[in-house]
């Protein structure tokens, strides 16, 4: 199912930005945090592929004990969406045929959800991707240019 574009811009984060974000990944940590702060503000749908967290939750369980993950991923579910992965888009990422099959399920489940873009550290990744991908410092400087909406950096406690 497909859904109509969004007044508010809808937008589906690759894995590398949710690893940034649980793992508080620096240099990147920072605009992975500004991105859930979108969110929280209602700037931007935030979307996820489900496929990614099986992804992330396999980084960082080498470093964090299971519970703490699973208790992070509760957590984001208040202000991240999840598009399911299903046999049909197994077949679609199989008939397009990528070199990187992980990245083509991202760029599926953007265009399930109507994403108006791709969030990711890899743009270069999703050169075929039918929704656009932007780096999380383009997404903002679009946000910025086109909508008046800033984020500058905050203190996390």
């Amino acid at each position: 199912m497909t859904h109509a574009p969004s007044a508010t811009p809808r937008i589906l984060v690759d894995t590398n930005i949710l690893i940034d974000f649980f793992q508080e990944r620096d240099p990147h940590f920072d605009c992975a945090r500004q991105l859930m702060l979108a969110s929280s503000f209602g700037d931007v749908e935030l979307w996820a592929s489900a496929k990614s967290f099986t992804d992330v939750f396999h980084v960082l369980s080498r470093r964090h004990p299971s519970a703490d993950v699973q208790a992070a991923f509760r957590e984001s579910l208040g202000w991240l969406s999840i598009c399911s992965i299903d046999g049909a888009d197994i077949a679609t990422a199989c008939e397009r045929a990528w070199e990187d099959f992980e990245d083509c399920l991202v760029s599926i489940a953007a265009e399930k959800v109507g994403a108006s873009f791709l969030i990711t550290r890899d743009a270069r990744g999703f050169d075929a991707s039918r929704v656009r991908a932007l780096s999380p410092q383009a997404f903002f400087d679009y946000l910025e240019s086109e909508r008046g909406i800033a984020y500058e950096t905050v203190a996390w406690e």
